[in-house]
């Protein structure tokens, strides 16, 4: 008995169709935190980009946009750097036209003001801790379904 060939279910084809990794900016100048972002994030396929200060990042973000490959989610390390904080490249990047998702990460807390500053550009803080480290995978995947 020949049975014609079943066309395969659209969920299961879905499951198999090929995803494109997550592409991300990470801004921080120090190569152990480099990695401590990469360890948490092992389980999400992604490519990592790294840029040490803001005017790398927004070159970067820049190169990456006129190449109609631009990242998913620029992460920002408030302490970033000794040029500066997260807020100066946040800044940087804004007012070079990056419109799109940046996420403001650290391991201490920071003060009201510089929330609110983040907020004004609308970039959520995350404060990381051993309890909540995969609340950054679970936003930087939010950020990429948008």
């Amino acid at each position: 008995m020949n049975e014609p060939p079943r066309q395969p279910d659209a969920a299961v084809g879905a499951a198999h169709s090929r995803v494109s990794p997550l592409r991300l900016l990470y801004v921080e100048s120090h190569w152990l935190s480099r990695k401590v972002a990469w360890y948490l994030m092992q389980d999400v396929d992604c490519v990592w980009t790294y840029a040490d200060n803001a005017a790398q990042a927004v070159a970067l973000a820049e190169k990456a946009k006129a190449e109609s490959a631009p990242f998913d989610v620029v992460i920002v390390d408030h302490h970033q750097s000794a040029e500066g904080s997260g807020l100066r490249v946040v800044r940087a990047l804004r007012e070079a036209g990056w419109a799109d998702t940046i996420l403001a990460i650290g391991v201490e807390e920071i003060t009201g003001i510089e929330r609110q500053r983040y907020e004004t550009f609308d970039v959520p803080f995350l404060f990381l801790t051993p309890e909540n480290h995969a609340d950054l995978k679970a936003f930087v995947r939010g950020a990429a379904r948008k």
